[in-house]
C-alpha cells in the first residue's frame, strides 16, 4: 500500500485524487488469486468503482490529508453513511443488529447522532431492548450491546433526557437477563451471539441445537453485559444517584478472565461449551477480544501480550481463529470490516504501532478492492454502512485519537510513520461546539496541542465548550510499547468435527480416515483412539464423553457428548405437567449437586422455563424444535445443576412470560441425575 494505491497480484486500486476511485478487480483476475472462484455467486453491486457525487453529504465532517486513497475512501465512506437513513430517520439494517451497535460504537453515532438515537428507540419494546431478534432469545443474548452503543450517543450529545431514558431501557433489560441468562455455577451469562459463537457453532458442530446453544457460554455477550454495568455505574454517577453496579462489573470480569482466559495460547477462548461439563472452544473471537482489551476486561499487561500473540493474517485479523479455511477474501466475509476496526482501536489503545499498521493496511486494502465496486458473496449479505462507519473511526478513534467521555474528549492519536504529512479534520459537531482539527507529524505521543492558537495544558476538551474551536495537535515519537505481532500459518485450519454414533459402552467414528489423531474426551481428559470402533472406560459417576481430531497446533471442535448417567448411582424420571406451573416432589437418599433437564416432545418452536428447587431460582431450560429426538420422540433441554438437600424436595417448573409469549412445547419428563 502506498499514500495513492493498493497493488496485489494482478489488481490495483488507486485514487489520484480525492474524488474517485479506480481498480481492476474481475471475476477472473479474482479467481488467478483465490482459486475456484465461483462466477455464479460473485455480485458486484456497483456497475463501477466508486465516483464521488458533486454534492458532499450534509453534516459530515470533510477530511484531507497527504494519503489520496485514504481521503477517498473517507469520501466513499462519508456517502454510503449518508445513503443508509431511511424515511424515518433510523439507520437500514442490511445486517445483523449486533454489528449495527459497533458501528454506532464506532462512529456513527459521532457523524450522525440523531439518527443513531433513533435507530436505538426502535430497538426497545415495552422499556427493554427487543429481544427476541427472529424469535431467538434467550438462545441469541447479544441484544445488550444496545448499551454500548446508546451511552456514547449521551457522551456526544450530552442530552439528559436520553440519559434517563437509557438508565430506565438497560436496566430493565439487565434485570430480565439476571432472571433468566444467568449460569449459578460461573456466574456467566448463558447464550450464543451473532457476533461470537452462533455462527461458528452453525457450521462446525452440526450437533448443536438451539438448546445447546444456549447452554453455550460467549465471551462476547459476557464482555458486553460486563460493559453494560459498567456504563449503568456511570449513568448512576452522572445523574448523582448511589449504586453498585460497579461491582456487578467487576464481578463479571473477574469470571471472565478466570474462565475464559486460555494461558497457554496467551488469549481468550470464543465460548464455553458442553453439556453439564463446560470447556474452552478451541477457538478465539477476535471481535470479543478487542472489546475486552477497549473496555479494560483485559488488563494492561494481558492486553499487550493478547494483541501480540493473537494469530493474524497478512490480510487482517480472522473473525474467528482458527478459521475452517484459509482467510476468505474480503468479498466473501461482510463481517470482517468491524472486527478489523475494532482491533485496530485495540492495537492503538495498547501503543503497537506494528499491528496497528498491518490492520489499517488490511482495512484500507479490502474497501479499495471490494468495497468501491461493492464486490460480494451473493448469498451474503453486505454490510456497506458497518463497513464505511469503521473506515470512519479510523480518522476519529486513531488518527485523532478522540475519546469520549461524559465530562469532555480526551485526545490520544496514534499516526504510524507510514501516514506522514498534515491532516484535517473539519466540521464535527459536539454538544454546543463544532470543532475543527489538523494533525502534523507521525508517533504516538503529543508534543503539543492548540485550541484556537491558546496552548492547553492537556489534550483535553471540556463537554461545555461553545462556537468554533480548532483544535492542532503536533505528534512526536514517545514510549515504545511491544511491537510483536503473531502471523499465523495457513496450515492452522481448524480440524473436522468428527460424527459419534454411541451403544451403551461402545462408540463408533462414522466419518473416521485413517491416520487423523482421534482423542476419546471423557470429562475433558484426552486419551488417544487408535480405531473407528472403541470401547468406554468404565466410570462410576457422572461422565461426559465426546471425540475430537487433534491438529498440528489445535484441537478440533468436539463432538456431540455422550451421556454416561446409565453407570451413575441414580437416575431418576418425573412427570411433568404442561401447565404454566409445575411442582414435583423429589425424594433423594443423600443432599448435594443433581443435574435436572426435561425431555419433551418438540410441537413448538421455543420454550423457556425456569427452575427453582425449595423456592430457590436454579436456573433456565430452553426446549427448542430442532433438536433431534431419541428413539422415543423425545427431545432434551440443556442441563441446569441444582442443589438437594436429602429427603424430600419441591422443583418447580414455572413458565417464563417475558417478553413476548413463547409456544409451549408438549413437556413429557423430568430428569434426574446425581453427580
Amino acid at each position: 500500500m502506498t499514500g495513492d494505491s493498493i497493488i496485489e497480484d494482478t489488481v490495483f486500486a488507486v485514487a489520484h485524487t480525492p474524488d474517485r476511485i479506480e481498480n481492476n478487480v474481475t471475476i477472473s483476475r479474482l479467481d488467478s488469486m483465490y482459486g475456484s472462484v465461483d462466477p455464479e455467486r460473485v455480485k458486484f453491486t456497483h456497475g463501477r468503482p466508486w465516483r464521488m457525487r458533486q454534492t458532499r453529504p450534509s453534516m459530515i465532517p470533510e477530511y484531507q490529508s497527504d494519503q489520496p486513497l485514504i481521503d477517498a475512501l473517507y469520501n466513499m465512506s462519508a456517502e454510503r453513511i449518508s445513503d443508509a437513513i431511511d424515511g424515518n430517520g433510523c439507520f437500514k439494517v442490511t445486517h445483523n443488529i449486533s454489528r449495527l451497535y459497533c458501528s454506532i460504537y464506532l462512529s456513527l453515532a459521532c457523524l450522525k447522532p440523531h439518527q443513531s438515537m433513533e435507530t436505538l428507540r426502535a430497538m426497545v419494546d415495552r422499556d427493554s431492548i427487543i429481544m427476541q431478534r427472529e424469535g431467538q432469545w434467550p438462545v441469541v443474548s447479544d441484544h445488550i450491546g444496545w448499551a454500548t452503543a446508546a451511552w456514547e450517543v449521551y457522551k456526544i450529545t450530552g442530552d439528559r433526557e436520553w440519559l434517563s431514558y437509557c438508565k430506565h431501557v438497560i436496566e430493565k433489560t439487565l434485570s430480565i437477563n439476571e432472571k433468566v441468562l444467568v449460569d449459578k455455577a460461573t456466574g456467566l451469562i448463558h447464550g450464543a451471539g451473532y457476533t461470537t459463537s452462533r455462527p461458528l457453532g452453525v457450521r462446525r458442530m452440526t450437533w448443536m441445537g438451539y438448546n445447546d446453544l444456549f447452554a453455550c457460554i460467549s465471551l462476547g455477550n459476557n464482555i458486553l453485559t460486563s460493559h453494560a454495568y459498567a456504563i449503568l455505574s456511570e449513568i448512576c454517577d452522572e445523574m448523582g444517584i448511589e449504586n453498585t453496579y460497579e461491582k456487578d462489573a467487576l464481578r463479571l470480569k473477574n469470571a471472565i478472565n478466570q474462565h475464559l482466559w486460555n494461558e497457554d495460547k496467551g488469549f481468550y477462548s470464543s465460548f464455553l461449551y458442553g453439556m453439564a461439563v463446560l470447556r474452552q472452544s478451541p477457538t478465539t473471537d477476535n471481535t470479543s477480544q478487542a472489546m475486552s482489551v477497549l473496555w479494560g476486561i483485559a488488563d494492561d499487561e494481558r492486553a499487550e501480550n493478547l494483541i501480540a500473540n493473537t494469530p493474524i493474517s497478512d490480510k487482517g485479523v480472522n473473525v474467528t481463529y482458527p478459521s475452517n479455511n484459509m482467510l476468505e477474501p474480503y468479498f466473501a466475509n461482510s463481517s470482517w470490516a468491524t472486527t478489523q476496526a475494532l482491533w485496530n482501536l485495540a492495537a492503538a489503545y495498547t501503543g503497537n504501532e506494528n499491528a496497528l499498521r498491518r490492520g489499517l493496511g488490511a482495512l484500507y486494502r479490502a474497501q479499495a478492492l471490494y468495497q468501491s465496486h461493492g464486490i460480494h458473496m451473493k448469498d451474503v449479505n453486505v454490510d456497506e454502512l458497518g463497513t464505511s462507519a469503521s473506515n470512519a473511526a479510523m480518522i476519529l478513534r486513531v488518527l485523532l485519537g478522540m475519546k469520549f467521555k461524559p465530562e469532555g474528549i480526551e485526545f490520544e492519536p496514534i499516526v504510524p510513520v507510514g501516514m506522514p504529512g498534515k491532516k484535517a479534520y473539519k466540521g464535527l459537531n459536539y454538544r454546543k461546539a463544532v470543532l475543527d482539527f489538523t494533525v502534523n507529524g507521525v508517533g504516538n505521543d503529543i508534543a503539543s496541542i492548540t485550541d484556537n492558537g491558546k496552548v492547553l495544558e492537556s489534550a483535553f476538551l471540556p463537554n461545555d465548550i461553545e462556537g468554533h474551536h480548532h483544535i492542532v495537535i503536533t505528534l512526536k515519537q514517545g514510549k515504545r510499547h511491544s511491537q510483536k505481532v503473531t502471523i499465523h500459518r495457513n496450515e492452522v485450519i481448524l480440524p473436522p468435527t468428527p460424527t459419534v454414533v454411541w451403544s451403551n459402552d461402545t462408540g463408533r467414528i462414522l466419518d473416521f480416515v485413517p491416520g487423523i489423531p482421534y482423542r476419546l474426551s471423557v470429562n475433558g481428559k484426552l486419551s488417544n483412539l487408535d480405531d473407528s470402533v472403541f470401547v468406554l472406560p468404565k466410570i462410576d459417576g457422572y461422565a461426559e464423553f465426546s471425540v475430537e481430531v487433534a491438529g498440528k497446533y489445535i484441537n478440533g471442535f468436539m463432538s456431540k457428548p455422550l451421556i454416561n448417567y446409565h453407570l451413575t448411582p441414580q437416575i431418576a424420571f418425573f412427570p411433568v405437567a404442561m401447565n404454566d406451573t409445575a411442582l414435583i416432589n423429589v425424594s433423594v437418599a443423600q443432599g448435594g449437586d443433581f443435574l435436572i433437564d426435561i425431555g419433551y416432545r418438540p410441537t413448538g418452536t421455543l420454550d423457556v422455563r425456569k427452575v427453582a428447587v425449595n423456592s430457590h431460582p436454579m436456573g433456565t431450560v430452553v426446549m427448542a424444535s430442532g433438536n433431534n429426538p431419541d428413539v422415543n420422540g423425545l427431545a432434551y433441554s440443556n442441563m441446569v445443576r441444582v442443589k438437594m438437600l436429602k429427603g424430600d424436595n419441591v422443583i418447580m417448573i414455572s413458565l417464563l412470560r417475558l417478553p413476548k409469549a413463547f409456544t409451549p412445547c408438549d413437556p413429557v419428563h423430568l430428569r434426574i441425575i446425581s453427580l
